[in-house]
């Protein structure tokens, strides 16, 4: 994440990353096999929070196919429904599902849908500072504290940790909110999931990058904010949440996203303007396998996320290669790393 070391080393933090076990990738991962020669250009706009990821993408299909032409914008997730509908990117990276709005949108310019490309999967994690002894929230108290209306029932805002039961200092210390602001997706996932579509406190401060949200964090003992997990560093860490009082605290990793256990899990997406029985520039075909294949997965992890499973990857690697295939003589070779 080379946005948040930068912020990091900015204001003297170490940069230490996460500690937690990273996932390996199941071997069973369909291999990236390259193609005899691919050239053009390609825009992929859309999520902040998947930019590292995106970027880390292009930054090897390059080293893979030279002549390949790859800009990556990364303003938000809501800015990439609009450039896909308008041919300004031909694929749009998002941290959320596009909404029905969006979809019914694009296809009635088209007269068929985007096709959506799960690529991994996320955790978005509530962090705190690392001095902060708090242990885990429910969701209703996170609902409390974060937004406006307060629509799972909760009688009143949470604005102290004192009302969370911290003693000492921290009992009449208030809670410094920081989010991720109307462009991310991470944003719409939120207000959808915990906020049940409400809006936020007034009280807290949007952030352009997810990077942001955990460098205000870090800075504050007082702090709360929500942000991917990846973005995680040894000055703050993420709260174990669970879905009602009295249920087990589940903290956000590996095990509990694939499992199901952790609530705010999601999937992160690609979405492309694919038309029926039409066969796709390759540099747009091979960005899209790529990232779902074995070496594709590997950087998923390298950049904090989580590889979706095998059988799950294999499926949509059959579906993007099939066309090319009967479209192309190309001769295939594998890659190397």
């Amino acid at each position: 994440m080379v946005s948040l070391l930068s912020a990091i080393a900015g204001i003297g933090m170490p940069e230490t990353a996460t500690a937690q076990l990273k996932p390996t990738i199941d071997s069973h991962t369909q291999a990236y096999v390259r193609a005899k020669a691919i050239t053009g250009s390609l825009t992929v706009t859309g999520s902040d929070t998947m930019k590292p990821l995106t970027q880390r993408w292009e930054s090897k299909l390059r080293e893979i196919y030279p002549n390949l032409a790859i800009q990556v914008q990364g303003l938000g997730s809501e800015t990439g429904p609009p450039a896909l509908l308008e041919g300004k990117a031909q694929i749009a990276a998002l941290s959320r599902k596009m909404t029905p709005e969006e979809i019914a949108v694009f296809t009635t310019r088209y007269g068929y849908e985007p096709t959506e490309v799960p690529v991994a999967e996320d955790a978005l994690a509530i962090f705190v500072h690392h001095d902060n002894p708090i242990i885990g929230l429910t969701l209703l108290e996170l609902e409390a504290i974060f937004c406006k209306e307060r629509r799972r029932g909760a009688g009143q805002p949470i604005t102290n940790w004192g009302q969370l039961g911290l003693t000492d200092e921290w009992s009449q210390a208030g809670i410094h909110l920081h989010g991720r602001n109307s462009l991310s997706g991470t944003a719409t996932f939120f207000l959808e999931y915990v906020c049940q579509n409400g809006e936020f406190q007034p009280a807290m401060r949007q952030a352009p990058g997810a990077a942001s949200v955990v460098v205000e964090v870090m800075k504050d003992r007082y702090a709360a904010g929500f942000s991917g997990v990846g973005y995680r560093t040894s000055t703050v860490r993420p709260i174990a949440l669970s879905e009602r009082k009295g249920s087990a605290a589940i903290e956000p990793n590996f095990e509990t996203v694939i499992n199901g256990a952790y609530p705010l899990r999601r999937y992160l997406y690609l979405y492309v303007n694919k038309p029926p029985k039409s066969v796709l520039p390759s540099i747009v075909s091979e960005f899209v396998k790529f990232a779902i294949s074995q070496e594709g997965q590997q950087i998923v992890v390298k950049e904090g996320f989580f590889p979706l499973p095998a059988d799950e990857l294999n499926r949509q690697f059959v579906d993007w290669t099939q066309p090319a295939q009967a479209a192309t003589s190309e001769n295939p070779v594998r890659s190397r790393d």
